[in-house]
């Protein structure tokens, strides 16, 4: 449940920023108070952080605005289509042009693709074209593989620790996680599967020998 107080006129900045808010709940806001209704939630949040400021409501602008034009076809899309006043839009045609270029049968826009659009969109900059989106498209496949790589691994560790723990022969060492790690660095280095073996604390049992509890 969303809970913060009532928006009031009254309250600070501060305070505004403090809880948060869902965008529809901010355009009403702006609604109410005369303010531009158009745009991000960080837009949104920047018209009331000014409003509750004091700045004069003939002072506060729409960040960007929109001209609407003719939307551009796929086949009418190249890399070298500037992203401003040409009619370019992430609609279906832009996605059919990305699809067609990546020879993908699918294919779905980035976050950062609808950002450097909006950014594009308030700064006016008429430099940037459709191969910066490519670009930023790009670098969000390369980290998206770098990140599931990572998931991987931590995935692969959680369930050596898991392995290492159900083995009766774990129960004759001191700081087990430190052991298991050990163990989990000559596996991951090694070759075959980054699984976890009873045999492994035999293997390297030099490594481990300084967390072996005093037999009793």
């Amino acid at each position: 449940m969303n809970e913060h107080p009532k928006f009031s006129n009254f309250m600070s900045a501060r305070e505004f920023l403090e809880h948060y808010w869902y965008k529809t709940e901010l355009q009403t806001i702006c609604r109410q108070n005369k303010l531009p209704t158009f745009g991000t939630k960080a837009e949104l949040t920047s018209y009331l952080v000014a409003f509750l400021n004091g700045v004069p409501l003939s002072k506060i602008k729409i960040a960007r605005k929109v001209t609407r034009q003719k939307s551009l076809k796929a086949c009418e899309i190249t890399p070298k289509t500037r992203l401003l006043d040409s009619g370019f839009s992430l609609n279906n045609e832009a996605r059919q042009f990305f699809s067609n270029y990546f020879h993908t049968a699918q294919f779905s826009f980035k976050k950062v693709m609808a950002i450097k659009l909006r950014e594009v969109q308030r700064t006016k900059d008429v430099t940037a074209d459709v191969a910066d989106l490519i670009n930023l498209y790009l670098d969000a496949q390369n980290h998206k593989k770098s990140f599931n790589n990572a998931e991987e691994s931590t995935y692969q560790w959680n369930n050596f620790v898991k392995g290492f723990c159900k083995d009766p022969q774990s129960a004759n060492y001191s700081n087990k996680l430190k052991v298991a790690a050990i163990l989990w660095q000559k596996v991951k280095l090694g070759r075959g599967t980054k699984q976890y073996k009873s045999i492994l604390i035999h293997r390297y049992s030099t490594a481990i020998q300084n967390y072996l509890l005093p037999s009793k």
